[in-house]
């Protein structure tokens, strides 16, 4: 049997045992020790490798060389091992071209293993400053080095701080510190999940073996972001704990019922198939009710048959905890701030009572890929950014909407823009839009009759050639049920909640304008801000 080998101009030939006919011992050109057993000979030379040396792999990943793959020389006498500081005269050696890095295989052999599975690594301080790049993050400064004195992997020491382990919001399993990503094919475009910038494999990064998840270190263990820590103590099991699996918001009657109880509303639904010619809100997302929806005809009343099927839990990457639904946020007037689009609003919310965060319906279905149809390029979903969003300019607090194959950038207010409303100004539905409408180069909002910037998201009707700003058309609190009432302690008499714009006389309890909300009480004839604060002072008027 015949092998060509590629340290060897001849072909080499098989024998099952080498013979010694004198007294000195017959010596493997690859690794210069003697041959017993089993080996490939040249004919036509004293050229002999064991057959364990012809089995050597030609491309390895090695601890004392992490960053990059080691491929397998033929022996040179011009190179010299940087671990035992000899020469490769004698021995086959891995050799790495862009770092001029030499390993003689005596040296490669005593380190099989990759050094975060075989050690824990024994930093030690080099005290004299020097100029050198981390291993580890990869930033060069002139600074105190920090030597890991089994593997010479050589770091700053902040980054000899972090954590081997650590539990990322949103991921099933724990992320490991990894100095060496060979396993990731440098071919594919690698990102952080948590910024969705490219994570660069040479230098170390949390990453998940199972599925391939990847975190840059300070993405993962910033602590200016401590919601990203998963804290699943609240739950008994969280591994088994699945969106999928909860059980579900109960029809009464079985999913799809022609009538149905939930649990938010005191009488019975009916399901309903047909359009509105009203537009009315569901009671549970605050966005325009479309078909199939269930209604309350005697309290008029409109839930999307989605909205009536959420699950009562979930977790969400925007939040360390398990979120809680609720069918009315906890507040005396049932409002709350949602989290994420920054809104205040009515409706169901998905609640953490520890931490008093909110996120709607809407937000807290919003997936991690989006596909909207603002942008060609799929969105991912970024809690760790410093990108402001394309569709308004507004840096959106680190949670945004990232595109991975261009600059884009889509903030959670603007990813949850209605896709079409409406407004007294004009009789057709006012789509949302993407580019300018014509390139006049003067675009102005035709409600407040200020200047649009052309590169900005705004609602027109193509038939009547009209232009708003979306927070024009749909007003400072779009999901505020106006016209609710409830009662409070502090109150005799039930209170309402009304529209009252600057132009509205102030606020009768702090003389503030109001800014779009305001509470009203009709048998008291005032008016007031919508805090606790404002209440209560009127009340403490009221009774000196």
């Amino acid at each position: 049997m015949d092998l060509k080998h590629f340290s060897h101009r001849h072909p080499l030939i098989f024998i099952e045992e080498v013979k010694n006919e004198g007294k000195k011992d017959i010596i493997c050109s690859g690794c210069n020790e003697p041959i017993l057993g089993p080996a490939y000979k040249c004919s036509e030379c004293n050229f002999l490798l064991h057959q364990s040396c012809t089995q050597l792999p030609r491309e390895i990943q090695h601890p004392l060389h992490p960053n990059d793959a080691l491929i397998l020389q033929a022996p040179s006498a011009s190179s010299r091992c940087d671990a035992c500081r000899r020469f490769c005269g004698r021995y086959f050696y891995y050799r790495c071209d862009w770092c001029n890095f030499d390993l003689d295989i005596k040296c490669a052999s005593r380190w099989q293993i990759c050094p975060d599975k075989c050690h824990q690594h024994a930093f030690v301080p080099i005290l004299n400053q020097i100029q050198f790049a981390c291993e580890a993050c990869g930033v060069e400064r002139k600074d105190i080095a920090y030597l890991c004195n089994i593997c010479r992997l050589l770091v700053h020491y902040e980054c000899t701080e972090f954590p081997r382990t650590i539990k990322i919001t949103g991921h099933d399993h724990s992320l490991t510190l990894t100095y060496s990503l060979h396993q990731v094919k440098e071919d594919h475009n690698i990102f952080c999940k948590l910024c969705y910038k490219k994570v660069n494999i040479k230098y170390a990064a949390y990453y998940c073996q199972r599925c391939s998840y990847l975190a840059h270190l300070n993405c993962a263990t910033d602590t200016l972001f401590e919601d990203r820590i998963a804290d699943y103590s609240s739950t008994a099991d969280f591994n088994s704990f699945s969106n999928n699996s909860i059980d579900f918001v109960n029809l009464r009657d079985g999913e799809g019922a022609r009538e149905m109880q939930h649990f938010s509303h005191h009488h019975s639904l009916n399901f309903n198939e047909e359009e509105l010619k009203d537009d009315e809100l569901c009671e549970g997302c605050m966005q325009l009710i479309s078909a199939p929806f269930y209604s309350c005809q005697q309290c008029k009343l409109f839930i999307h048959k989605r909205c009536t099927e959420l699950p009562k839990k979930k977790r969400h990457l925007l939040h360390r905890h398990v979120l809680t639904f609720h069918s009315r946020a906890p507040s005396i007037d049932g409002m709350f701030y949602c989290n994420a689009c920054k809104h205040y609003r009515h409706g169901f919310t998905y609640r953490c009572d520890e931490c008093q965060y909110n996120l709607d319906v809407h937000c807290s279905s919003m997936p991690e890929c989006l596909k909207h149809e603002g942008h060609q390029h799929p969105l991912f979903l970024a809690i760790n950014s410093d990108e402001e969003c394309n569709a308004c300019d507004y840096n959106d607090a680190h949670r945004v909407f990232v595109c991975t194959d261009c600059s884009f950038t889509l903030g959670f207010k603007c990813a949850t823009l209605p896709l079409e409303v409406t407004h007294k100004y004009d009789t057709h539905p006012l789509k949302l839009t993407y580019t300018a409408e014509d390139d006049s180069g003067e675009y102005y909002c035709q409600i407040c009759e200020e200047e649009r910037d052309p590169n900005h998201w705004f609602y027109y009707c193509e038939d009547c050639d009209f232009a708003v700003h979306p927070h024009c058309v749909l007003g400072e609190y779009p999901y505020i049920k106006f016209g609710s009432s409830y009662t409070n302690e502090q109150h005799p008499h039930p209170l309402t909640i009304v529209q009252r714009s600057k132009y509205f006389p102030p606020c009768d309890a702090c003389d503030v304008p109001f800014d779009g909300v305001a509470i009203e009480c009709t048998q008291c004839k005032f008016n007031i801000h919508p805090w606790d604060d404002c209440l209560w002072n009127l009340t403490q008027e009221t009774v000196k």
